[in-house]
């Protein structure tokens, strides 16, 4: 099961990105552990002090008071999730101010079914591929 954490200081933001979630699990028959935050203090002290490892993140940039990008950058520097997916769903114009945390993807809020569907897939079987390869 994958365990995937959704950033962002809208709860409409975060409900849409949980919608397009739970569409993809229905129609690929998954279930996901999916934790919300309303903001990147939030989401490090389940990281820091709770242990939380992710698989994959969803950050919103412009958040009150750490953005998504140093909330990345936090997250980068931990031992047990330097290798987490990071998507960005922003609407942030500058996408290259990223590229220093190496995101899986940047999103345009508040993105489509279609780019979120790719995502997930993409997530889904890199952890099958790191699954597999475990048990030999």
């Amino acid at each position: 099961m994958l365990t995937i954490g959704i950033c962002d200081d809208r709860p409409l933001s975060r409900r849409l990105l949980e919608a397009f979630i739970h569409l993809y699990e229905e129609e690929k028959d998954l279930l996901f552990d999916i934790h919300q935050f309303g903001s990147g203090e939030e989401l490090l002290e389940e990281v820091n002090q709770r242990g939380m490892i992710f698989n994959l993140l969803f950050l919103d940039n412009s958040m009150k008071k750490l953005t998504g990008l140093e909330t990345a950058k936090q997250i980068r520097q931990s031992a047990s999730m330097s290798v987490c997916s990071i998507v960005f769903v922003t609407s942030a114009d500058d996408h290259d101010q990223f590229k220093q945390v190496q995101p899986l993807q940047v999103v345009c809020k508040p993105g489509t079914k279609e780019i979120m569907d790719g995502i997930l897939e993409r997530v889904v079987v890199g952890v099958r591929q790191i699954r597999d390869q475990c048990r030999f």
